[in-house]
């Protein structure tokens, strides 16, 4: 995979997060709507394999993905350093 399919695989990530972020906060005050805990589901499983897609091809996102092989999560520049400014949020 290409830097260009790790920025696109990252905004999935992160849109796919944000979607289960709102639902989650609807099932909150909503806890009968079984649709929503389908919807749910649904994301948490395209989140987990994309994730596990992201940590198998480029580092870790977090340090609960490291894989026992490599302790190197925290070798390249944080986001804030300016590697991901082109990045659209």
């Amino acid at each position: 995979m290409n830097e260009g399919q790790e920025k696109e695989l990252l905004q999935k990530i992160q849109s796919v997060s944000f979607a289960m972020d709102d639902v989650r906060l609807y099932l909150d005050t909503h806890p009968e709507d079984f649709a929503a805990y389908e919807y749910y589901d649904a994301y948490k499983r395209i989140r987990t394999k994309a994730l596990n897609q992201y940590n198998r091809y480029f580092d870790p996102l977090d340090p609960y993905s490291i894989r026992k092989q490599e302790w190197s999560w925290n070798t390249k520049p944080w986001p804030w350093e300016g590697e991901m400014e082109d990045v659209d949020l």
